[in-house]
């Protein structure tokens, strides 16, 4: 039987390092998810939201660019992505569309809501250290 919450976080120092977490997010997602289908989305949605973290994220003393702390409980594979840096807007476009995003694409601003397109909810807070921190929720059929 499986845990009623399953954590795992991981440390990313950079881009160089996002192929071995792209690994441990497709080894949990496939643990704890039998739809391949499932399993890209959510790692595409996390890998674009760590991609992000590392590139807008401020260097500080002793931490890593982002992390990323992954969960399971039996209904639902959560993510949460945590970088230092500026704080943005998450919710200023609700939705994404082939036609009208990415065919007419500018540089930056689709991130989000590729992700929201992808998976179930996606929060985004302030936390009053200066940091940022993206919750990405995918519910799962087993």
């Amino acid at each position: 039987m499986e845990n009623n919450n399953t954590n795992l976080k991981i440390c990313i120092n950079g881009f160089a390092e996002l192929e071995q977490a792209r690994e441990s997010i497709l080894n949990f997602c496939s643990h704890y998810c039998r739809s391949d289908e499932v399993i890209d989305i959510l790692e595409m949605a996390i890998l674009e939201a760590c991609h992000n973290a590392i590139l807008y994220s401020t260097k500080r003393k002793n931490k890593s660019l982002c992390e990323l702390k992954l969960s399971f409980d039996n209904q639902s594979i959560k993510a949460i992505v945590i970088n230092y840096g500026k704080a943005f807007k998450v919710l200023e476009k609700e939705s994404f569309s082939i036609e009208q995003d990415f065919l007419q694409y500018k540089n930056g601003g689709l991130g989000i809501p590729l992700i929201k397109s992808l998976v179930d909810s996606v929060e985004y807070s302030r936390r009053s250290d200066g940091t940022n921190e993206l919750i990405i929720l995918k519910k799962i059929n087993k």
